[in-house]
């Protein structure tokens, strides 16, 4: 009787031990799992994130579908370059690329932005001859006053505030056409502020 007891309570002794042990690696601080590893998604399932580095020979329209898709909607300034040019013919700039693309990962697929980098003049004058361009832009009236002035957008008047104007002062290729003439003209209203180009007409 005495053994068995003895018996039992050794029973009950291990089992107890075996609880505590069980209870302790519960209660144990674990190791945070790595970003690279997983993170929870919109929908509240896991997925595992994947490390992107960016080179040369990326698949831009992997991450960026939005701009990809303006090579194929005639309401962009992308379409018109679609048959002639690549994102890499302006987006050259491999330095500010490399940079931009730092810690970017495979979840944010899709949905990236695309974060400015230096687009050359160089660039666009590889393919455009500016006096040609003048001369397609010289009915244009997207440029207007007050007075109803016209500026052909190709030909402005040189001058030292001019000199910082550039291709991308009014021109962007992944935004529809109506919100790029806003913008050449937004271009000019940050210093003509009073919405007039022939100078000297304000102040005496």
């Amino acid at each position: 009787m005495i053994l068995q007891k003895k018996a039992n309570y050794a029973v009950l002794l291990g089992v107890f031990a075996l609880f505590c042990a069980f209870g302790l690696l519960a209660c144990a601080p674990q190791e945070a799992k790595q970003p690279s590893e997983a993170h929870e998604g919109n929908d509240g399932t896991s997925a595992a994130l994947v490390e992107f580095t960016w080179s040369e020979d990326s698949d831009c329209k992997m991450c960026h579908e939005k701009e990809s898709a303006s090579f194929e909607d005639s309401a962009y300034g992308a379409f018109a370059h679609a048959a002639d040019a690549s994102c890499a013919t302006c987006h050259a700039d491999v330095a500010g690329l490399s940079s931009a693309h730092e810690g970017a990962t495979m979840e944010k697929a899709g949905r990236a932005a695309l974060k400015a980098t230096t687009v050359q003049e160089q660039s666009c004058e590889s393919c455009h001859d500016l006096a040609e361009l003048a001369q397609t832009t010289a009915a244009s009236t997207v440029l207007i006053d007050d007075n109803g002035t016209v500026v052909n957008p190709h030909a402005i008047s040189e001058s030292e505030s001019h000199s910082e104007l550039s291709c991308l002062s009014c021109h962007q290729m992944h935004v529809a056409d109506a919100d790029r003439e806003k913008k050449a003209q937004r271009a000019c209203a940050s210093c003509h502020h009073a919405n007039l180009f022939e100078c000297y007409t304000c102040h005496s």
